[in-house]
């Protein structure tokens, strides 16, 4: 069996920037400064649509959330580059800006709870209807097809 030489215990932070270049990560680390000082950077209104992602080289990928914001910011390519650059203050030079879409999932969407409408139809056409409902076999589908009529019936009535 080969003898492992003994290394010495050094700290993580002075060793940090050699295994990051080691696995490619270099580039990548410059990464976390941009985002968090993006809206500076892009100003407020471009930043609440967009985020720096990842470099490729050395071009800087751009997460937009949708192509309107994406060409904005085509309009405004020249002075971000300038801006970016600045930023990194030399530690990394931005040759190019791109866009992509951002994933879904990154997306940090507010979600409403649906409240339904009150229904108010009158009980004996609602009875009626349940007796008709009756021949259909699946009771999901039925209890389904009950709440689609008492909604267009309130609807309707509404008017």
């Amino acid at each position: 069996m080969a003898e492992r030489k003994r290394k010495e215990v050094c700290l993580l932070g002075n060793t940090l920037d050699d295994v990051l270049a080691r696995q490619g990560w270099g580039r990548q680390m410059h990464l976390f400064p941009l985002v968090r000082g993006w809206s500076e950077i892009a100003g407020k209104e471009i930043a609440l649509h967009s985020m720096p992602a990842y470099f490729r080289r050395d071009v800087l990928w751009i997460y937009v959330q949708g192509s309107i914001w994406m060409q904005q910011m085509q309009l405004s390519k020249p002075e971000l580059l300038a801006k970016t650059n600045d930023f990194l203050q030399d530690r990394q030079v931005v040759a190019d800006l791109r866009w992509v879409l951002q994933p879904m999932e990154l997306i940090d969407v507010a979600r409403e709870e649906y409240v339904s409408l009150p229904v108010n139809v009158d009980p004996a056409a609602e009875r009626q209807f349940r007796i008709m409902a009756e021949n259909i076999a699946d009771p999901d589908t039925r209890e389904a097809l009950c709440n689609l009529w008492l909604r267009l019936t309130t609807k309707n009535n509404s008017r």
